[in-house]
């Protein structure tokens, strides 16, 4: 089976749109934001639900190569 790149997937997927939002939403961060911190928790508040479900997809992969799902 082959692994999939965790950080290339939204990319192969063919939606050319996909990063057009994420910098919408970084350029967003950067106008609201004042200092590198406001803006690192900005960021990190609006992607972790990304974050989340790819760690879950992650794990069930890894899961599903140990043989344990």
């Amino acid at each position: 089976m082959a692994r999939r790149n965790p950080f290339t997937k939204e990319y192969d997927t063919g939606r050319k749109d996909q990063y057009d939002i994420d910098y919408s939403i970084f350029r967003k961060a950067v106008e609201e934001t004042q200092t590198r911190e406001e803006l690192i928790k900005y960021l990190e508040e609006r992607f972790s639900y990304v974050i989340s479900r790819i760690a879950d997809e992650n794990a069930r992969e890894l899961m599903e190569e140990l043989e344990l799902a």
